[in-house]
């Protein structure tokens, strides 16, 4: 059996972690947060980077004591079987199918603000264009792939320079902000999360790491560490902006307003094609899990059938799904700030399904009390945003474990009925 190669140091990681992720959904994030809970979003993001510490924990322990390039659904398999696997291979997905129709229309947004374009029709076209890449050529989604993992850092990083130019925040906007209530707090740190999540994908890379006790666990703290000072420095300029910046377009609203009509134009630009590069190599990503589940029976085989080597079917099913989401919201019944907080209530579970994991798969008193206390805060974070929330994930629970049990049922050969004739004993 060939093994995948064992070529990832500790600074290669943790670029790699870095363009993971950090996505073109940041690009709205801050505005959203800010839009929702006003200056009191910095504390929202404050409270995102405590709780994802030991959360991401978890999964460099994981990762470090079971390299595996499947990710939290073999850490999942791993720790309980099949029972685990479906599970959470229909919460990861579930997560991307609501969280990717709200990158795309953060695109449209961009484009609302530049053009006055309809914010829903962008992102169909994006999702669509990003579609016929994936069925046009596999090598030109994984070049675009390629490309979009160090153009998001540098966009983000320039965002940062020139938007603190712009604004000139202060620490007594931080002091002076006001706490959001516990319904809206509850609301914006499920938006917010979404930035926080991608170490979970990251964690495929453990098989491929040369060292992964050492280099992996250091990887994801100096990813962290680099990514929660992007986001809160964002987070602060949209602060320092106030209702300027509160929107799902805030950089183009920053620097219209302080460098002119061109600047926010050309940041409207670069946001679209950034995201539009987002959604090509997502849908890739998310077609291939869709592939991979069908091969492992968890869905129709169907679905894996390919032609030319690809797979064709995946892909369309993915953006059937992204575009119907995208109709929900254009038809009012879901909008921005639900698909993200869906999302990230689906992460947050997935996390939790880290931690029962590495309680089941490791017998060491600090990792069962790394477990408990993460379970812990997701039980608070989960009763505290209300029960109603999680009905969405629960449905997509029961539906792995049912397609979990019936993979898992035995097939029996046919019964043979003889006709009894003359002769026959």
């Amino acid at each position: 059996m060939s093994e995948l190669n064992k070529s990832i140091g500790l600074w290669q990681g943790t670029g790699m972690m870095l363009s993971i992720v950090l996505g073109a959904g940041l690009l709205a994030l801050p505005g959203l947060a800010a839009e929702t809970a006003g200056s009191g979003a910095l504390y929202v993001w404050l409270a995102c980077a405590a709780v994802s510490v030991p959360l991401l924990a978890v999964f460099a322990i994981v990762g470090r004591l079971h390299p595996d390039a499947g990710g939290i659904a073999a850490i999942m398999k791993k720790a309980f079987g099949n029972q685990g696997y479906a599970p959470a291979t229909f919460l990861f997905l579930g997560a991307v199918s609501v969280g990717l129709p709200s990158i795309a229309l953060v695109g449209g947004e961009y484009a609302a603000a530049a053009i006055g374009a309809s914010q829903h029709v962008v992102a169909i076209v994006l999702i669509v264009a990003a579609t016929a890449v994936n069925l046009l050529s596999s090598r030109l989604a994984n070049r675009i792939s390629a490309a979009l993992a160090s153009a998001v850092i540098l966009v983000l990083v320039l965002l940062a320079i020139f938007g603190w130019q712009a604004t000139s925040p202060s620490f007594d906007q931080i002091v002076n902000a006001d706490v959001p209530k516990i319904a809206v707090f509850g609301l914006t740190f499920m938006m917010v999360f979404f930035a926080f999540t991608g170490w979970e994908v990251a964690a495929n890379l453990a098989g491929e790491f040369r060292n992964p006790k050492r280099d992996l666990p250091l990887a994801m703290a100096m990813s962290f560490v680099v990514a929660l000072i992007l986001y809160l420095v964002l987070a602060w300029i949209v602060a320092a902006a106030g209702p300027l910046a509160a929107t799902g377009a805030p950089f183009t609203a920053i620097l219209t307003h302080a460098y002119g009509q061109l600047a926010g134009w050309a940041v409207s630009v670069v946001a679209i094609v950034l995201i539009f590069a987002n959604l090509s190599a997502a849908i890739w990503a998310v077609s291939r899990m869709f592939y991979s589940a069908a091969k492992e029976g968890v869905i129709s085989n169907r679905i894996a059938q390919t032609s030319s080597g690809i797979p064709v079917l995946a892909i369309l099913l993915t953006a059937a799904i992204l575009i119907s989401v995208s109709l929900l919201a254009y038809s009012d019944i879901l909008n921005l700030e639900d698909l993200l907080a869906a999302a990230g209530m689906n992460f947050l579970l997935l996390y939790a399904g880290a931690a029962a994991a590495l309680a089941t798969l490791s017998s060491r008193g600090t990792h069962l009390l790394l477990s408990a206390g993460s379970l812990l805060v997701v039980l608070a974070l989960v009763l505290g945003r209300g029960v109603e929330h999680v009905v969405y994930p629960t449905a997509l629970v029961v539906l792995g474990l049912v397609m979990s049990a019936r993979r898992s049922r035995p097939k029996f050969a046919p019964v043979v009925r003889r006709n009894v004739v003359s002769g026959d004993l």
